[in-house]
């Protein structure tokens, strides 16, 4: 399938029964700047329960994790506010059976190619769906590596208002890519400035108001990646944030450099042996599952389309 539009010609790359759509799309006439995005729903669940839009804020990305293959596409530049909104625009017209309004929840996660905090568009565009009455079950979602810099910290104080303007009361949830208590892991990890762990919890004691979602900080547990649940204890209000145990499934980057750790509904033993001790120290703690349909799109966090590695 295909779809053009003056600025955008979009094809589906993949699916998976009526779960989930990957799409590739790039600007008409430009094959050189392209994302991907992707809609569906989990499993045993329908798109009028739960609408799930994975947005991409750039092309490629400026972060390049290790275990990404969004990085290793390089970084092209940023979406405009134009291009983010037509991702979601696009995803719901492929289902014209489905109003938009009748759909219980639809989370529109900023987590596909790119960095949300390093383009203003984001804002942009979150602004345009707060004014919007046509969305009634929206939940936006920004997830981020949290870069140290002037203009990401002016990113953050804009959208702490934007949410409060538009999103209070638990209607936008906010996601930091953390994944290891070692700074120096994390620089490997992540190889750009970012802030500390202490930067982290002082953003959230200003970020989280009464009513608002908990921060969520997630933790992508590849192999020998130290993680010590004292040290979240010590820095982290359990009011304020939520600790997320993830895997890495196979992407051409996390196999490069032996990061791959893919688990799905029953997680290792290590895994649950730390969420058992984090929640001993009073910290909520979930477990991100994902689902083989997930991986087999390439919806799962790191993977592209054209680069899925399918054991």
């Amino acid at each position: 399938m295909e779809v053009r539009t003056p600025a955008l010609t979009v094809r589906r790359l993949r699916s998976v029964g009526d779960m989930a759509e990957l799409y590739r799309g790039e600007r008409t006439g430009d094959p050189f700047y392209w994302f991907e995005f992707l809609e569906g729903t989990p499993p045993g669940m329908t798109r009028r329960e739960k609408w799930v839009i994975m947005v991409s804020t750039q092309f490629g990305c400026a972060v390049n994790c290790l275990m990404c293959d969004a990085g290793g596409e390089g970084y092209h530049g940023n979406l405009t506010g134009e291009e983010l909104l037509a991702q979601i625009r696009l995803s719901l017209s492929f289902h014209p059976e489905i109003r938009p309004d009748e759909a219980a929840k639809i989370k529109v996660r900023f987590t596909r190619m790119g960095e949300p905090s390093l383009n203003p568009a984001v804002l942009e565009c979150l602004g345009h769906l707060g004014r919007s009455t046509l969305l009634p079950g929206l939940l936006p979602s920004v997830s981020s590596v949290a870069p140290k810099s002037p203009r990401c910290a002016d990113f953050f104080a804009k959208l702490a208002a934007l949410k409060d303007r538009y999103f209070s009361g638990g209607r936008f949830q906010l996601q930091f890519s953390v994944h290891s208590t070692d700074e120096d892991a994390r620089r490997a990890l992540v190889p750009v400035r970012k802030w500390s762990l202490e930067d982290i919890a002082a953003f959230g004691r200003d970020w989280v108001r009464p009513g608002d979602r908990r921060i969520t900080l997630n933790f992508a547990l590849g192999r020998d990646v130290p993680l010590d649940p004292a040290v979240l204890e010590r820095v982290f209000s359990p009011e304020r944030f939520l600790m997320k145990l993830s895997p890495i499934h196979p992407t051409r980057r996390s196999e490069e450099h032996g990061l791959t750790r893919s688990w799905f509904q029953d997680a290792p033993e290590r895994v649950a042996i730390l969420k058992r001790d984090l929640e001993r120290r009073g910290l909520l703690c979930i477990l991100g599952q994902s689902w083989p349909e997930e991986v087999a799109c390439a919806g799962s966090c790191g993977q592209m389309g054209g680069g899925i590695i399918v054991e």
